[in-house]
């Protein structure tokens, strides 16, 4: 059974690797405009079938996958006295299982596939272009999340056991860029070809499914059209025999939007750049306890 893992875990890497050198670099595009303008709710359903893509992909190819994968390394690369040993999960050392593996997916590869899909959509255009935007957001997960919630977390037990600590510092990081170079690809790659919803594309929005059958997400995304639905009500109701606001011409608004855009995309590019520099010094810790024990 640990060889079928392995072998499943590794083809799984495999994939992730070849789908970020076909589409890593893709620019995303939003919806393409139609004849009439697209509902809200229109919008919210491609939104979220972008997200679920990306993160069912990077979450099932690499955070699960290349995390299992991971994880048989270093129990091969551990001492004879760390074999058995319970880690932090309750797993057992060296003895990889179907049930754990299903455990990981769940608690481990999906909500660090969604997390991922909904930063980077929020945080892309602040991102490098072209195919340094997935590495990127690899390398901003990892330093602002990776020594505080996952995967170099020091308070971890499991770096006491299985080792050495440098393999295990270099194993995760190098899954953290290839998730986000995946979670960027794919959404990059899924955003050009998919339509807005309609009766006639259905299945292009099978992805979906999997956002339901995650339970967290499918009510956090259930609660979000809840919410497109009723704010797009109030937004009719309140325009109906409202009198139409005189606007000035078409060269002073796009003007106006150019500077706000500019003063967006300095912001946001300044507000990633604290938050990595402030994420430093508690990485670096987190790395340095990790390699030296």
């Amino acid at each position: 059974m640990a060889l079928v893992i392995v072998i499943v875990c590794t083809l799984f890497l495999l994939v992730a690797i070849i789908l970020v050198i076909v589409w890593g670099g893709r620019p995303f595009r939003r919806p393409a405009d139609t004849s009439a303008p697209a509902s809200p709710f229109r919008l919210y359903l491609w939104w979220a079938n972008v997200a679920t893509a990306a993160a069912l992909a990077s979450g099932i190819l690499v955070a699960w996958a290349g995390g299992r994968l991971a994880m048989r390394i270093l129990a091969l690369t551990s001492p004879a006295s760390a074999q058995g040993r319970l880690t932090e999960a309750q797993a057992n050392v060296g003895f990889p299982t179907i049930d754990g593996s299903i455990a990981l997916l769940f608690f481990g590869g999906l909500p660090a596939g969604f997390a991922a899909a909904f930063i980077y959509l929020f945080i892309r255009r602040w991102l490098p272009a072209g195919r340094w935007a997935g590495p990127a957001l690899g390398v901003l997960l990892l330093l602002v999340f990776g020594a505080s919630v996952d995967p170099l977390r020091a308070e971890n037990i499991d770096f006491a056991i299985v080792g050495p600590g440098w393999l295990s510092v270099a194993l995760f990081s190098a899954l953290a860029v290839l998730h986000g170079a995946v979670a960027a690809a794919v959404a990059g790659a899924f955003s050009q070809r998919l339509p807005l919803p309609s009766g006639r594309d259905w299945k292009y929005y099978l992805p979906l499914v999997g956002a339901i059958l995650f339970l967290p997400v499918g009510v956090l995304l259930g609660i979000g059209a809840l919410v497109v639905i009723l704010c797009s009500w109030l937004a009719h109701v309140g325009r109906a025999g409202r009198e139409p606001v005189q606007r000035g011409p078409n060269e002073v608004r796009s003007a106006r939007a150019l500077r706000r855009a500019t003063a967006l995309s300095w912001g946001g590019r300044a507000a990633l750049g604290l938050a990595a520099v402030a994420a430093l010094p508690p990485f670096i810790t987190a790395v340095v306890s990790i390699i030296s024990r």
